[in-house]
């Protein structure tokens, strides 16, 4: 590998402005909070990063990779939360996308397409402000990553933002069709961009549908240059509902009988850590809410006309009520910035306040059918209370009532008609604290077999050693088709892959 020379055909290509090799410039791209903190993962800079400005510039990119066996790393937004997008390997070169920001609305088809430049949060303030320029009230949704990287080209993520990301389902079933830069350096285009209409409306589109080849993949199968998504209306009227409740278990109930009625969507149980700390600016406004908020709190949101609103509000009043729950007036969840935002469908990217204070968080994440929730719960519970004689760091924060606030299950729910839905056990981490720190990895190492030993789908993403081992036969399914498109293991080699 001549990495120089590899340089110099780039350089040719984007031109030298668009090639950065300065310590200081490489520094950001192999570092994030995760290095940080946890120290899970080593910091490894890129040998230089290229700012390439079209699908024809990464064609040839690719296509001299290949030729001297350079591996490529891509990055989107630049939030860097899931270290999908920090080198895993010296030698490699990283692919900033900023320049690559076209968009173009099919106002006929409804549907918008994008390069990899422009991720979720800008798109949304995009068809705001078309809302109210054009009366077109239409907007893509997608459930919410985490921070601005969930439009972050290849490494496209679902997430499940609370009551956003579940009245059309996950963001990657919103998804029409992608255009594809493989790791031979060849083109390909999927469902109704195939034949050449990217605005069509026809989802899966002639032959194989091929669109969800990326997904979940952390650019191992190539690089991802348009997106094309469909759009939605925007609800004439909508709100979302926030219930206090002292305990897990119970408001479960609720949304057991919520879900029986098809009221509302996107319902989800969180503790009141981590509703705190989404919703704060500081650490000080983080501790303070936690403190005097109650343990759990029930969400949902509902949409439709003004009569739809109103029974579907009187209904969900009245169930939580019935289980025990007690309403949050409008002004309390006023404080809570973002939700109302959340229940319309726009993209409200306040997952990355979460890093500014209190630490990130931990969890335990698994896909279960909400009759086992309370097992599930029950099982996280007795690994926390044997390990608490070891993890006095954790239990023992110096911050006063840290402990009591800073771990909690929490659910986000899909409405209509499913049941198999995603659960978490969440904790804080204090990164400032080194004993803190240790007990957290001590932590994360046990309650992640409470999925696997409940025959549970894992909610995992990339770099996670334990995905051979979780997923099984689909993991060898999914390494098979790695190797038959990149023999060479260029694309963002020890991401996805790390055997």
């Amino acid at each position: 590998m001549s990495i120089e020379k590899f340089k110099e055909k780039v350089k040719e290509v984007v031109g030298t402005q668009w090639v950065f090799d300065e310590p200081v410039d490489r520094y950001p791209y192999g570092r994030d909070i995760v290095t940080d903190g946890l120290k899970s993962y080593t910091e490894m800079l890129p040998e230089f990063v290229v700012f390439p400005g079209s699908t024809q510039e990464i064609q040839k990119i690719v296509g001299f990779a290949n030729s001297y066996k350079v591996p490529l790393y891509i990055i989107g937004a630049g939030s860097t939360l899931l270290v999908g997008s920090l080198p895993a390997f010296k030698g490699g070169v990283t692919l900033d996308f900023k320049r690559m920001d076209a968009l173009e609305i099919d106002y006929e088809n409804l549907t918008v397409t994008v390069e990899p430049g422009v991720w979720a949060l800008p798109l949304s303030g995009e068809f705001k402000k078309i809302a109210q320029e054009k009366e077109f009230r239409y907007r893509p949704y997608f459930g919410g990553g985490p921070g601005p990287s969930s439009h972050n080209a290849t490494n496209i993520l679902t997430g499940q933002n609370k009551l956003a990301g579940y009245k059309y389902s996950m963001g990657i079933y919103c998804v029409n069709g992608v255009e594809m830069v493989l790791p031979d350096g060849s083109l390909i285009k999927t469902s109704s961009m195939a034949d050449g209409r990217e605005s069509s409306l026809w989802h899966h589109g002639p032959g194989p549908d091929l669109t969800y080849l990326p997904f979940f993949s952390n650019a191992t199968y190539g690089i991802v240059t348009k997106i094309v998504w469909k759009l939605y209306p925007i609800p004439d009227n909508y709100m979302s509902i926030w219930a206090y409740y002292s305990d897990f278990k119970t408001p479960l109930k609720a949304v057991r009988e919520l879900m029986r009625r098809e009221i509302g969507k996107g319902l989800c149980i969180i503790d009141l850590w981590t509703h705190s700390a989404y919703s704060s600016e500081t650490i000080e406004e983080s501790r303070l809410l936690s403190k005097l908020a109650p343990k759990i709190f029930l969400g949902l949101s509902i949409e439709g006309t003004e009569r739809m609103v109103s029974y579907q509000k009187k209904e969900a009043c009245h169930i939580i009520e019935e289980s025990g729950g007690r309403i949050a007036p409008k002004e309390l969840v006023e404080v809570y910035r973002g939700h109302e935002v959340n229940s319309a469908g726009w993209q409200q990217s306040n997952s990355t306040r979460i890093l500014k204070h209190l630490g990130r968080t931990l969890a335990a994440g698994t896909y279960l059918a909400i009759n086992v929730y309370e097992e599930f719960d029950d099982r996280m519970i007795k690994i926390l209370k044997d390990l608490e004689p070891e993890t006095d760091g954790y239990w023992n924060h110096p911050e006063p009532g840290f402990g009591e606030y800073a771990g909690g299950p929490q659910t986000y729910l899909c409405q209509w008609g499913h049941t198999n839905l995603a659960v978490e056990y969440i904790f804080a981490w204090d990164h400032r604290s080194q004993k803190n720190t240790q007990d957290m990895i001590k932590i994360a190492k046990e309650i992640k077999q409470v999925p696997d030993a409940m025959g549970a789908g894992p909610l995992v993403l990339g770099r996670d050693p334990s995905l051979p081992h979780l997923m099984g036969a689909n993991y060898q399914v999914a390494r098979r088709l790695k190797e038959v498109l990149d023999p060479l293991n260029i694309m963002a080699p020890g991401i996805a892959f790390l055997d």
